[in-house]
Parts: C-alpha cells; structure tokens; sequence
C-alpha cells in the first residue's frame, strides 16, 4: 500500500515536470515560485501590480527662472536657495543628486526641463531620497519617480506623503550611457534655506 503511495505521488511530480518542459519551462518556473511566494505572504500582490503602472509624467507648465547672479556653469550640478525654493542647473550629465534639505510640509513642486543629443530616449528622471535620522543611510522614496520630456519645455509636478522634519534629496538620471542631458529644476516647498551635504557620499 505505502509503495503503492510512492509510485503514485512520482507519476504525479513526473507528469507535472513533463507539462512545465511541455509549454515554456522559464515562464512556467516563474509563475509556479511567485504564486508560492504570494501564498506564503513573502510577496505582496498588489505591490507587485504597482510596480508595473504606469510611468508618472510631469505635466506641461511653469517656468524655471534662475536667481539673478546664479552661475549655472560653475560645476555639471550647481543649487541655490531662496526662500522656500531651490534651484538646480545641471550640465552634460547622466545621474547626479543635490544635497539634502528640509521639506516645509509633507509636499515638493518640482518644475523642471532638459535637452539631450539623443534621438530615442526623450524623457529623463527626479526622484527624492530620505536621509535617515542617524545620517547613516539613504533610501528611495518610494512611488517618487516623476518622468520629465527632455524637449526643452518646462514641465512640473507635485510629489506628496513626505514626512515633515525628514531630510531628502533630488536625485535627476537618465537611461543612457552614451548621451548626456542638460538643464534646469526649480523645487519649491523647503522648510529652510540650509542644505546638507554627507561626507564621503557619492553624488
């Protein structure tokens, strides 16, 4: 009886192992581990469903004025504060980030634009990172990722459910390691005037 067991629960994982190589292995490997995983809770679904939404596009309107006496080629990233607002000029880059500051409230309007050499990515990234409280680490605010065209018009965009007291940064990339892109941001909704910058981080 019990070997009887056996030999059924093999010619059970045998046919089961036949139908995945039947149709595609990989994608049937896949499903089978993340439908294993949801079960188990060590994914969530809808997170998952979140991560394949659509991207959040900036949207046309605003203007970027830079402070009189800003000199926007001093360095391939310069800011300046004024007020509640910081301003950003970026020269020839791919990924850089400014120092941190602190958000007035739990919101940031970011207008922004930016021209490329490229004639097939047409949009570049802004996206916030949160210091935390021991100035130790960094990490991605998530859902903060906002695509801006790179057609040399403004666009702009308001990202909400900041922390208040939190410090963050704007962090600007774009896909490409044979193309640069050149431009300007103006972030408006700083607590202060004061920026941070972290010793030994990496821009």
């Amino acid at each position: 009886m019990r070997r009887t067991r056996i030999l059924s629960m093999g010619a059970v994982a045998l046919c089961l192992a036949l139908s995945l190589s039947a149709c595609s292995p990989k994608e049937a490997l896949k499903d089978v581990i993340v439908s294993a995983c949801t079960a188990l809770g060590f994914i969530d679904g809808e997170a998952s469903q979140e991560d394949e939404a659509d991207e959040t596009m900036a949207e046309p309107g605003g203007d970027v004025t830079f402070p009189e006496g800003m000199d926007t080629t001093e360095s391939r990233l310069t800011t300046q504060v004024e007020g509640d607002t910081m301003y950003v000029s970026f020269n020839g880059i791919q990924n850089r980030s400014t120092e941190y500051f602190v958000p007035a409230g739990d919101s940031l309007t970011i207008t922004g634009y930016a021209t490329t050499e490229s004639t097939t990515l047409k949009e570049f990234k802004v996206a916030l990172w949160e210091l935390s409280e021991d100035q130790t680490k960094t990490s991605y605010v998530i859902g903060s990722t906002v695509y801006y065209p790179t057609d040399g018009t403004n666009y702009t965009y308001t990202i909400t459910g900041l922390t208040p007291g939190k410090q963050y940064k704007v962090y600007i990339s774009y896909d490409s390691s044979a193309f640069y892109i050149t431009g300007g941001l103006k972030v408006q909704g700083l607590g202060s005037e004061e920026l941070t910058a972290i010793e030994g981080e990496e821009e």
